[in-house]
């Protein structure tokens, strides 16, 4: 809890102005609701002992009402200052938590599902905004008019005062008690609320395999049992939370049972001397301080909730990418030419060996094929490159400088990456082609850029027979694409950038042979001057690369050019007069 106080204080200074300014309307609200009840006290008084007029009458109705507007104008004022902030600072915290998330490593997304996140970044965001809103505002608004209505009270009676206290202890016991279990089950209702989040957003994602295989049924039955649990984990936090304002209402009835005994016996004269305006006043006063003291328990409850939040929030916040940039990386590198050297790189991953004592060499402008059997390691070749996993032993240079002393943000900018399974967004074609080109470029020669890398990519074609042509919006993951479409989109996306180094990681294997010698017919002019790195299962895309690498096991069974590797007796070989002997029967 003292962690969670430490964490807000942090934004909630940036509004330092603003809650001391509403702090100090809050005290002025409630230095004159309290006061009102002392105001009607005396005009009862007045009554009773029959110097009231009609012009001392309305000097009362002046004064309540004069003090009610006052009491109202702070508290609007108050709520639309202190409030506010709130929601800024709930801004800055979901704006600081997505900053972080992308900073995180693919092992991060790998440990957490979508729909647990998204969890976080809405309701668990939601019950902070509300502890720094209308905790913080109730919280010391409720201090203040107990504060103050204990005072009044003092200066009428103290020892009724001290008998209104006795409800203080049964009420910090109940807190004590029932707060402990309801952050428990408050936490269990927060990570089966991000079950269910998780199960939908999967499911939305996934929607065309569920159809495809028949079993919405299935699919809406577990969604049912994790919605019933989901209640039943509610359902067990109201029972504990349920309980604590009927049990405020009965300490209130009780207490007000005993100042009327107490009291009335005052004001017939009987152990003490009260006036019935004062005795009027103090059950006014009391009635006045049985919402703060209930509000306590809403206070509490709404600080648990927030605090349990907070906590699921930091544990985000908690986590570190392990690549990033360090001591020694070197800010004053500030581009890459695209020379590429490994020397004995190794890597375990989950206690297995994936690479081992890789060593090859790639000069910049040079053209590069990787292939090899499924799980040979190409892919961790280029996730080595682009330093989206760091190798357990030996080194890897650019330019003849470790990788590690490149700020991570350069290193990526000079990296053009096709993946095997593109992402494409939400957006249109166009958008979606210059997506990692930087803000700021002049629309209309973008424009012609985007034009040039499509015809390149073999999708200018099928574009232009889109009845909005590049301003086609997509569906989400490029859906109203076909596999073809979008991978040839991810090409124009990445050569678009301009990188030094291109990476193909069978960025092809969704198109025909004739596509995929068209698309590597254009890529020879976006290749001048790039280095660029092939990886791909039919070796006729490997035909105009200077090498070609065969792994194997992690390890580097074959290299040499495409003719050589051809003509040799090995895999390479073999593998090449398979897939001739296989175009062979799709022509017949």
């Amino acid at each position: 809890m003292r962690q969670t106080l430490r964490d807000l204080l942090r934004y909630i200074s940036r509004y330092r102005a603003v809650y001391l300014f509403g702090i100090a309307l809050l005290v002025v609200a409630s230095f004159v609701n309290t006061f009102v009840p002392i105001v009607v006290g005396r005009a009862i008084d007045s009554f009773s002992e029959g110097t009231m007029t009609m012009t001392t009458v309305w000097w009362y109705i002046g004064a309540v009402i004069g003090l009610a507007l006052v009491g109202a104008g702070t508290m609007i004022i108050v709520r639309r200052t202190m409030l506010n902030a709130s929601w800024e600072i709930q801004f800055d915290i979901r704006r600081d938590l997505f900053r972080h998330f992308t900073r995180l490593d693919g092992d991060f997304y790998d440990n957490y599902r979508v729909g647990d996140l998204m969890a976080r970044l809405t309701a668990d965001l939601n019950a902070v905004r509300m502890l720094a809103g209308i905790g913080v505002f109730q919280g010391v608004f409720t201090a203040l008019v107990l504060g103050f209505t204990l005072y009044r009270m003092a200066t009428l009676d103290v020892g009724l005062t001290l008998l209104t206290l006795t409800i203080v202890p049964f009420i910090t016991i109940s807190f004590f008690i029932l707060l402990r279990i309801i952050h428990r089950r408050y936490e269990k209702v927060q990570e089966q609320f991000s079950n269910v989040s998780a199960m939908a957003q999967e499911n939305f994602s996934g929607i065309r395999v569920v159809k495809g295989f028949g079993i919405e049924d299935r699919e809406l039955a577990t969604f049912k049992a994790l919605n019933d649990e989901f209640i039943r984990r509610n359902l067990r936090l109201t029972r504990v939370d349920g309980p604590l304002f009927p049990l405020m209402e009965l300490l209130f009835g009780l207490t007000i049972s005993l100042l009327l005994l107490v009291g009335g016996r005052q004001v017939l004269g009987i152990g003490g001397s009260l006036t019935i305006g004062e005795f009027s006043a103090f059950v006014f006063l009391f009635e006045g301080i049985q919402w703060p003291l209930i509000a306590l328990g809403w206070i509490a409850n709404m600080v648990q909730r927030g605090s349990t939040s907070w906590g699921r929030l930091r544990s985000i916040f908690d986590e570190r990418p392990r690549i990033r940039d360090t001591e020694e990386t070197d800010h004053t590198l500030e581009r890459v030419r695209g020379e590429i050297e490994f020397r004995d790189v190794s890597l375990t991953l989950d206690g297995q060996s994936v690479l081992d004592r890789v060593s090859l060499r790639i000069r910049a402008g040079e053209s590069i094929g990787l292939t090899g059997r499924t799980g040979a390691g190409k892919t961790l070749i280029v996730n080595l490159i682009g330093r989206l996993i760091d190798p357990d032993e030996g080194e890897i240079l650019i330019d003849g400088i470790p990788i590690r002393r490149y700020p991570v943000r350069v290193l990526r900018r000079y990296i053009g990456l096709v993946p095997q399974e593109p992402f494409l967004f939400s957006d249109t074609i166009a958008q979606n082609i210059t997506y990692g080109v930087p803000d700021g470029d002049d629309p209309a020669a973008l424009q012609r850029r985007v034009l040039e890398v499509a015809r390149l990519a073999q999708l200018a074609g099928d574009v232009e027979g889109f009845p909005l042509g590049y301003a086609t919006p997509l569906g989400e993951r490029g859906v109203t694409l076909s596999g073809g479409q979008r991978q040839r989109t991810a090409i124009a996306r990445a050569i678009i950038r301009d990188p030094s180094i291109l990476i193909f990681d069978d960025a092809l294997s969704a198109v025909d042979t004739q596509t995929e010698a068209a698309i590597l017919q254009g890529l020879q002019q976006v290749q001048q001057g790039r280095t660029t790195l092939v990886i791909a299962h039919r070796l006729s895309a490997f035909e105009h690369c200077d090498r070609v690498y065969v792994l194997d096991g992690g390890r580097i069974s074959e290299h040499g050019t495409h003719d050589a590797l051809v003509t040799a007796d090995g895999w390479y070989a073999d593998m090449a007069r398979r897939q001739q002997l296989e175009a062979d029967l799709e022509e017949v």
